[in-house]
């Protein structure tokens, strides 16, 4: 029969395990944002805008080197405004410690201002180029067209991310939300090889390069 020493130790035994794990859980530190500035991302738009530099199209069977570097400056524009905006995200000072709706809002936000970002610096590349505002309004809604779903993708997945009780703090939610950016980009050199292949020949005898 144990005395009272005995079953003591006997608990100890079963319960200090568990007690020592625990309290090395709350002794470490939470994963800080910042550290996400080496996520794949940043790799993933430079390889998709090399991607994109070596597609080719033709208009009537006939190489079309103006609708080619079109389509390059486009995803150039672009890539260059998200990742930019993406590691500026990562950097705020403030950024571990918003709450959840601050962080969803900043995220939503960023979003619709990388888009305006990198729309504003084409139609200012293009229009030094001689190419029409409404020419440059065509492209644009084309490109917008077929990457439409991907958009609507976007939004439903963070509201998921936001919405999840995997997400156990700030740097959770952030990459999972780079991922799915990444998966995003991933599909770039599909919808720009889309949208300039719907262009045919309209582009075709502007001085380009010379401009």
């Amino acid at each position: 029969m144990l005395d009272n020493a005995g079953f003591l130790w006997k608990i100890l035994k079963i319960i200090l395990p568990d007690f020592i794990q625990a309290f090395f859980k709350k002794k470490k530190k939470n994963r800080l944002i910042i550290e996400l500035e080496n996520h794949d991302i940043f790799p993933t738009l430079d390889r998709v805008r090399n991607e994109v530099a070596n597609l080719k199209f033709y208009t009537h069977g006939q190489y079309d080197k103006v609708k080619t570097r079109m389509c390059y400056d486009f995803t150039k524009h672009k890539s260059l405004t998200c990742s930019g905006r993406m590691l500026a995200i990562l950097k705020r000072k403030d950024i571990d410690n918003l709450n959840r709706d601050e962080l969803k809002k900043l995220l939503l936000d960023e979003m619709n201002y990388m888009h305006i970002e990198y729309i504003r610096d084409i139609k200012l590349d293009w229009d030094s180029r001689g190419i029409s505002p409404q020419d440059v309004d065509y492209v644009i809604h084309l490109f917008e067209k077929f990457r439409y779903d991907v958009i609507v993708s976007f939004e439903r997945r963070i509201n998921s991310i936001f919405g999840s009780t995997y997400n156990k703090d700030n740097f959770d939610v952030m990459l999972a939300v780079l991922e799915m950016w990444a998966m995003g980009i991933d599909l770039l050199p599909r919808d720009m090889s889309a949208t300039f292949e719907s262009l045919n020949g309209k582009f075709k005898d502007i001085k380009y390069d010379s401009i």
